[in-house]
Formats: C-alpha cells, structure tokens, sequence
C-alpha cells in the first residue's frame, strides 16, 4: 500500500470527498471526469465513459493537436501565439465567452492566424449541478460571441473541469456542437514546473492525442509562465520525433467524422 505523505494528506482528502459526493449525489447520471483529479486518469479511461465525446483520434500518422483553455489572456495569449508562430505550428483555444467580450483583439488575432476556435461555455460555471437550459445558454451565447468577433462560429465544445452528464451532452449536441476533451493532460495549471509539464507530454502522446494545456484561468492570480515556456520545448520535442500539429478539425478529419 501506498502512503501518502502528510502534506498531501489534505489535497488527496478533498480531492477524495469532492468524487464520492459527486458519485452519491448523481448515481446515474453523472460523468466524473475532472482535470483536477489523480483518482479518475482520463488518459486511460476517459473512452469507457461516453463515445459521444472526442478524446483522441485512432490513426498511425504521427500527427497531434495542442489545445488551450480559459482564454483568452492578455499576457500569455500573445506570447502563446508568438511561439506558435515562430515554430510555425498550428493549435485549438477553447475560449470562454467572458473572456471573448474582454479581449476581442486577441481573438481575431486567434483566427486571423489559422488557429481554430473552440467553445469553454461563457464563465467557467460548475456545469453538471445545472438545468439543460442554462448549459444551452452558456454554450450559444459564447458561440455567438465568437461568431460576432471573428465570423465563424466554433462547432466543439470542452466542458469546463471536464464534467459533463448525459444531459450536458445532450444539450452540447442540440447547440449544435460536438463535445472535445482530450486524453494528455499534465495538469499544468497546479504549476509542477517545466520539466515536469513537458516529461508528462512526452511520456503519454501517441498518434492522434488531444493534448489539454492552459493559456489562462478563472481562479486568483493566473500565472501561465510555464506552460508557455514548456510548450516551446514540447514542439521542438515532437517534431524531432516526426510528429506535426494539427487543429481539432483537422485530426478529427483524418478519419472523416
């Protein structure tokens, strides 16, 4: 058996409760897929919850698709595109409606540069404890926001945490979207360090991996240095081993679904 350190003790407790109350509360009919847990690995077992949602792609082309959360940021946005830029890389932002309205520029920027716009939902809220109708309204109006600043609307969505119900799908899929998660994510909103961020990549990618990063955040003080700085290294890693950068469009498209 392995023990847990004492420091850890707490993260691990909440962490634990928060999983077995989502269980209890929703028996039947909840999804618990959380980016912020240890205990349920997506990489491994996100398939066996829902086909209805993307999590990679099957094929044997060493091809990949950087995706991006909770944008956009006014720091770290622009120099996630410089970068991607530089290295000539294309990449998905799962944008979040609030942030759209705030940062119209970037967005376009976003677009106008080939990338591809996804849907986050407008605030980041706790989607599964609410009603069909509010997940519609924080998808379409997000949607139509986006629509408004660049001209195209965005078809994937990415649940915020990554929890959705059935419903949620269902009402993902009467918006007219496809729901998007991903199987490689290196947690690096918790900030393990470069090095970590980048090992955590490498270790788990395959042909056809969704990898989830973040360009920005919705709680206290957003600091996405790493990232920006691991996701540098992790291009350059990639492509030593032939591998290129697709959107989500794209990959998906390889296998025409």
């Amino acid at each position: 058996m392995r023990l847990i350190p004492f420091q850890n003790w707490k993260r691990w407790k909440i962490r634990t409760l928060f999983l077995i109350s989502a269980i209890v509360a929703f028996p039947t009919t909840f999804y618990a897929l959380s980016y912020y847990t240890d205990i349920i690995m997506f990489e491994k077992y996100g398939h066996l919850i829902s086909d209805r949602v993307v999590w990679s792609v099957d094929t044997d082309e060493k091809v990949v698709a950087f995706t991006f959360d909770d944008g956009p940021n006014e720091t770290y946005t622009p120099q996630l595109l410089d970068i991607l830029a530089r290295k000539e890389a294309k990449a998905t932002f799962f944008l979040l409606g609030k942030h759209v309205e705030k940062y119209p520029e970037i967005v376009k920027r976003i677009h106008s540069e080939g990338h591809e716009i996804g849907n986050h939902s407008f605030k980041h809220s706790f989607l599964p404890l609410y009603s069909k109708s509010y997940v519609k309204r924080q998808i379409e109006s997000t949607s139509a926001l986006i629509e408004k600043t660049v001209g195209t609307m965005p078809i994937y969505f990415r649940p915020p945490m990554g929890l959705f119900t059935p419903s949620m799908l269902d009402a993902i899929g009467e918006s007219g979207m496809r729901t998007v998660v991903g199987e490689v994510y290196p947690r690096d909103p918790y900030k393990p360090g470069i090095d970590k961020i980048v090992e955590r990549v490498l270790s788990r990618i395959k042909p056809g991996s969704i990898i989830i990063l973040h360009d920005s955040g919705t709680f206290g003080t957003v600091d996405r240095s790493q990232t920006i700085a691991a996701v540098s290294i992790i291009i350059d890693r990639l492509r030593e081993r032939g591998y290129r950068f697709l959107t989500v469009r794209e990959l998906i498209g390889l296998n025409g679904r």
